[in-house]
C-alpha cells in the first residue's frame, strides 16, 4: 500500500514492500521553508519489528544532510534515530531516508517504521512496512554440468545448515529451490533468502562458475515451470549428441521419434556399421548445424 502525504512544509511518500535481503528501500523527504525566517525540522525514526532472530540488524541512514547520518537497529538494540536539519527562509531541500534490509534475514520477518517530521508550524507522520522474501538469483555453470551443479548445490547447503545449527538451533538452509530448465544452457536458477552467501556454498564444486550480478524476477522464468514434453523441437534426420548413456559423446542422427514414450531412435555416424540406438529424449542434446 502507497501512503503519500504533502503540506506546504514538508512532503512524504513511504510505500509498503516485500523485499530481499540486503536491500535498500529509499523513501524521499522533501522539506519546505516557507517562513521568512530560519527553521529547524527534526525527523525521528521509530521501529517494531517481527522476526525471528531479535539480533538481525537493519541500517536507516540519511542522505543530503551536512554529513551522512546513520544508524542501526533491531529488536535486541532499537533506538529511535532522530536528525535535525535546519532551512534558511524559502530553502527547499530534498532528503532521502534509506532502509537498508539485513543480509541473512528469515522469511516474511516484518519491520514497520514510523517516520515523522517535526517544525515549529506543525508536524507529519507516516509508517512503513518491509517484509522480507526471497529472492531468484542466476547462477553460471559450464555447459551440460546444470544438474550436477545444481545437486551438489543442494547437497553443500544441507551440510552447510547441519554445521550451523551445531552453534545456531534457528539455522535454515539457505538455498530454498534450485531450478535447472533444460531450455537454458549453463546456467541455473537459486531460490534464496541469503544470496551473498550463494558464492560460498558454490565455492569448489565442479562446473560452477559464479554467480550473476542481480536478481530475476519469477516473472522472467515462470514459462519454465511447465515442463515441457522432452520431445519438443526434436526434428526427423537432425543431428544430435548423446549426453549419457554407454554412447555418451557419440554423434547420431534422429531416425524415429516416440512422442508418447519420449523415446528416440537414432543412428551412430561414426559406426562402422550403422547402429540403431533408442533412448530417452532427455539423452541428447541438439547440434548447431549452421
Amino acid at each position: 500500500m502507497q501512503k503519500a502525504e504533502s503540506n506546504e512544509w514538508v512532503e512524504m511518500k513511504l510505500v509498503d514492500r516485500e523485499v530481499g535481503c540486503g536491500h535498500p528501500v529509499e523513501n524521499v523527504i522533501v522539506l519546505k521553508n516557507n517562513s521568512g525566517n530560519k527553521v529547524t525540522f527534526r525527523i525521528t525514526i521509530e521501529s517494531k519489528f517481527t522476526q525471528r532472530d531479535d539480533l538481525i540488524e537493519w541500517h536507516i541512514s540519511l542522505l543530503g544532510a551536512a554529513k551522512k547520518e546513520e544508524s542501526f537497529v533491531s529488536p535486541a538494540e532499537n533506538k529511535p534515530f532522530v536528525s535535525e536539519i535546519s532551512l534558511e527562509s524559502k530553502e527547499t531541500k530534498e532528503f532521502k531516508v534509506v532502509v537498508t534490509t539485513p543480509k541473512g534475514g528469515f522469511k516474511k520477518d516484518i519491520a514497520r517504521f514510523s517516520v515523522r517530521v517535526e517544525h515549529d508550524n506543525g508536524s507529519v507522520t507516516q509508517e512503513m512496512q518491509l517484509t522480507l522474501i526471497p529472492v531468484i538469483v542466476a547462477v553460471k555453470t559450464t555447459v551440460g554440468n546444470e544438474i550436477p551443479v545444481s545437486r551438489d548445490l543442494a547437497k553443500k547447503s544441507e551440510k552447510d545448515k547441519e554445521e550451523r545449527s551445531a552453534t545456531y538451533k534457528s539455522a535454515t538452509n539457505e538455498i530454498l529451490a534450485i531450478m535447472a530448465p533444460k531450455e537454458v544452457k549453463g546456467y541455473v536458477f537459486v531460490e534464496t533468502m541469503h544470496p551473498d552467501r550463494i558464492p560460498y556454498l558454490g565455492k569448489d564444486i565442479r562446473g560452477y562458475k559464479g554467480e550473476v550480478k542481480g536478481e530475476i524476477a519469477i516473472e522472467e522464468i515462470e514459462h519454465y515451470l511447465e515442463p515441457k514434453p522432452a520431445v519438443t523441437g526434436l526434428e526427423l534426420g537432425a543431428l544430435i549428441e548423446l549426453i549419457d548413456g554407454p554412447f555418451k559423446g557419440e554423434r547420431a542422427k534422429i531416425m524415429s521419434i516416440d512422442a508418447a514414450k519420449e523415446e528416440v531412435t537414432v543412428q551412430l555416424i561414426e559406426s562402422l556399421v550403422p547402429i540403431p540406438v533408442t533412448v530417452n529424449a532427455e539423452a541428447i542434446r541438439m547440434l548447431d548445424t549452421k
